[in-house]
């Protein structure tokens, strides 16, 4: 038990700090997508990089923190008819809810695993304004949903411990 309760102190850790790193990018995207707007405008001379790079940092922003948004329950939720329930009932649909979640999380985890591992493999690029290898783009997609995946198991145990 002493094992499961540090690793989950070290999960929960991990996951906020990747959400601290999503906030670093969104200010350092803030950042350079204003100083681009300034040179644009001033010298007619953008940072060619700005919009490639803001491209790839929403994808990381929305994996590194999409599981501290979900262990604080902070998403947007649909909840009239559930609030309408029984504590224990609504305990049961949400644990439900969650397990289905973890399933589709490991479902998609083990897809876009296949395909970075893919990527890395046949030494896949793209090809913009940088030449670098699709993977370092791609492998955030299989961590923050494996990432998900064992916050959604988290949460199932959380609900059923209600019932």
């Amino acid at each position: 038990m002493k094992f499961i309760s540090a690793a989950d102190k070290i999960f929960d850790a991990a996951v906020k700090y990747l959400f601290y790193l999503a906030a670093a990018i969104l200010v350092l995207m803030s950042i350079s997508i204003s100083l681009d707007v300034v040179l644009r405008y001033t010298i007619n001379n953008p940072l060619k990089w700005v919009f490639e790079a803001t491209e790839y940092a929403l994808l990381f922003i929305t994996f590194l923190a999409a599981t501290w948004v979900l262990q604080k329950e902070e998403h947007v939720r649909l909840d009239l008819a559930i609030n309408a329930m029984g504590a224990r009932l609504r305990a049961g649909i949400n644990a439900f809810t969650s397990l289905v979640m973890a399933a589709v999380c490991l479902v998609i985890t083990w897809s876009s695993g296949q395909y970075t591992i893919y990527l890395i493999q046949n030494d896949v690029t793209l090809i913009q304004y940088y030449t670098i290898p699709k993977f370092t783009i791609y492998f955030i997609i299989p961590v923050g949903f494996f990432l998900l995946f064992i916050q959604s198991l988290k949460r199932t145990y959380r609900y059923l411990r209600q019932i």
